[in-house]
């Protein structure tokens, strides 16, 4: 393959290149080529954080994938992506990380074909190529999912985390924040948070006890992100939920997505997900059985865990900065699937706080 011109649009891919391309991963043999590639826009699968279109493939003396998902920089909208560095995230994690995690994990991961990014003067613009999956498999953020279905997708969580406990890069990947946000965006962060909590607190019913704890939450908000960032952190998802997963029907997970990655607590997927996730409420003893099974999962699989007095703690600060999240993304979201997806996120996130069993200590 030509490495000197390397395509950063989806708009600059040709069938020679990729026909080089598929034969490097043996996706197709050396006498079948590339005929054409045909772009198709999925649904409204485009936006901040990237476009995301299939390649319909078309090939000649043989056969090779029908289709290729192509993740790019959006036309549009990308500025929050910029500041926080999603697309050098993603490119860079599948660059560096997910060949570790195929080997050392029950999480699957899409494969990936071409992974680049290069800085211009408007940002970065970034092209990857992955596996595509059968939509028929994916999670629904909108539906949740169940008691059991949750416990199996902490076994496989738990798995991703202990394939980097306790990790430390000694700052070699200055890409690859503390926290989803970056502990050195703290500030600009909390007042966003700040902002938009106000405006939805207008618009919403809330007890003036969970009102007050979200307050709190705002006001301690850089010491909820400090408190993940202390031993033993591992490489999080930082998005972990139903629609960024795929079930097959063996029983394997696969996880999509990975703009958020980042250095954190473990906990932080693992309340991420529990909250945004579940159709129906957890009761205190159903919660506590699952951040059980997920911490004995770390143990088997040669991770020392947590003590339950840091889970709890954990998973209240991450209960926390995940209604941060979903509050500051649903103001000025567009109509569509994604607001209802945050107007849901909000709801489940309100019903976590209201039944957590103990309170962050930076709360006190």
């Amino acid at each position: 393959m030509d490495h000197k011109n390397m395509p950063i649009h989806v708009e600059e891919l040709t069938p020679r290149w990729a026909t080089d391309l598929l034969r490097k991963h043996g996706l197709i043999d050396r006498l079948t080529t590339v005929r054409q590639i045909k772009i198709e826009e999925i649904g409204d699968m485009t936006g901040a954080n990237s476009d995301v279109v299939f390649l319909n493939m078309g090939y000649e003396d043989g056969i090779g994938p029908d289709k290729i998902i192509a993740k790019n920089t959006p036309r549009v909208g990308s500025n929050v992506a910029n500041f926080q560095k999603w697309f050098q995230r993603e490119v860079n994690f599948y660059k560096l990380f997910a060949p570790n995690i195929a080997k050392n994990s029950s999480l699957v991961l899409p494969e990936s074909y071409y992974a680049e990014y290069q800085e211009t003067e408007d940002g970065t613009e970034h092209l990857l190529l992955l596996e595509s999956l059968d939509p028929e498999n994916q999670g629904d953020q909108l539906k949740g999912c169940s008691y059991a279905e949750a416990k199996h997708v902490l076994g496989a969580l738990a798995s991703l985390h202990a394939a980097y406990w306790d990790y430390s890069d000694e700052n070699q990947n200055s890409w690859l924040p503390y926290t989803t946000v970056g502990l050195h965006n703290a500030k600009p962060v909390q007042n966003a948070f700040r902002a938009a909590w106000e405006l939805y607190e207008q618009s919403v019913d809330v007890s003036q006890q969970t009102a007050q704890l979200i307050n709190r939450a705002v006001d301690t908000y850089p010491d909820l992100l400090q408190s993940l960032s202390t031993r033993p952190v591992s490489i999080i998802h930082g998005d972990f939920r139903l629609d960024n997963l795929f079930f097959s029907t063996t029983g394997e997970i696969t996880a999509i997505d990975w703009q958020f990655t980042a250095k954190a607590r473990g906990i932080y997927d693992v309340a991420y997900f529990l909250t945004l996730s579940m159709a129906e409420k957890l009761d205190q003893a159903e919660l506590a059985s699952l951040l059980s099974f997920y911490n004995a999962e770390l143990q088997q699989l040669g991770a020392p865990g947590y003590s339950y007095q840091d889970i709890v703690e954990d998973y209240a600060s991450s209960v926390f900065l995940t209604f941060a999240v979903f509050v500051i993304g649903i103001v000025g979201s567009p109509p569509g699937r994604m607001a209802e997806v945050h107007r849901s996120g909000l709801q489940r996130a309100i019903r976590a706080i209201e039944s957590l069993s103990g309170l962050p200590s930076a709360f006190s």
